[in-house]
């Protein structure tokens, strides 16, 4: 098994950003002092079935780590195949993921594990669209484990576990698509008279049998938008206090 790996680091005149290629090759779109646009897609088929792949995101203090997702990933019918991420933002550092529908075909058997840790002040927004068969299928079978923590704790901890040819009520019923935006490190309002709190978050999911249409898209612009405008108050408020020392 080889692992993917994406690294920032501060500098001057641009961020350190560490790229290597596993299961999914990483490109370097653009990057500033403390920012950096990268895209992933597959190196080769991804995932069939046996197919362990591990990514490894590192986002340093201060910095903050775009990806864009540009093939969305299928999982193909036979052995079990896994799906493991890591990720740790550093103090003040934000994650923003866009990722593609991740397909599990008739005949797959996955385990997708992702976690997250969160230092002092970072946050992160992630879409992620889990679906359960091609156009005309059903799907195989799916664990899809999330856990995210920070200093102080965790922060959420969840387990789907989904069979299209098995069907369960209470869990996707006879929906195939599950579309989701997740919101940690900090809680954008999710309605106008909502007020805002400093941990842990928001989630906005959608039931589907579609991919198209999601009204979750403005959801991600907005919550985006949101954790960007916090890291600018932020940078704001940090700039302020080193000018008064």
């Amino acid at each position: 098994m080889t692992t993917t790996r994406i690294a920032i680091t501060a500098g001057a005149p641009r961020a350190h950003v560490e790229l290597a290629v596993g299961a999914l090759a990483p490109r370097l779109i653009s990057r500033d002092a403390l920012r950096a646009h990268v895209a992933v897609a597959a190196a080769g088929m991804v995932l069939l079935g046996g197919d362990h792949v591990h990514v490894g995101i590192d986002v340093g203090r201060g910095c903050t780590l775009e990806i864009e997702d540009v093939g969305g990933t299928v999982a193909y019918p036979g052995a079990r195949s896994s799906w493991v991420l890591d990720v740790r933002i550093g103090a003040g550092g934000s994650l923003l993921w866009h990722g593609l529908p991740f397909v599990v075909t008739d005949g797959a058997d996955v385990e997708r594990r992702s976690a997250i840790t969160l230092d002092s002040g970072a946050r992160a927004v992630i879409r992620e669209t889990l679906v359960l068969g091609r156009h005309g299928e059903r799907g195989g079978r799916l664990v899809s484990a999330l856990a995210v923590v920070d200093g102080g704790g965790p922060i959420l901890l969840e387990r789907l576990d989904a069979n299209g040819d098995a069907p369960e009520p209470g869990v996707l019923g006879s929906n195939r698509v599950l579309d989701a935006v997740i919101a940690v490190g900090f809680r954008p309002p999710t309605r106008p008279e909502d007020l805002e709190f400093d941990r842990p978050g928001s989630m906005a999911r959608h039931l589907s049998d579609h991919t198209h249409g999601s009204p979750l898209d403005p959801v991600w612009d907005t919550w985006v938008a949101h954790a960007e405008a916090r890291l600018h108050a932020s940078e704001t408020e940090r700039d302020r206090v080193d000018l008064t020392v």
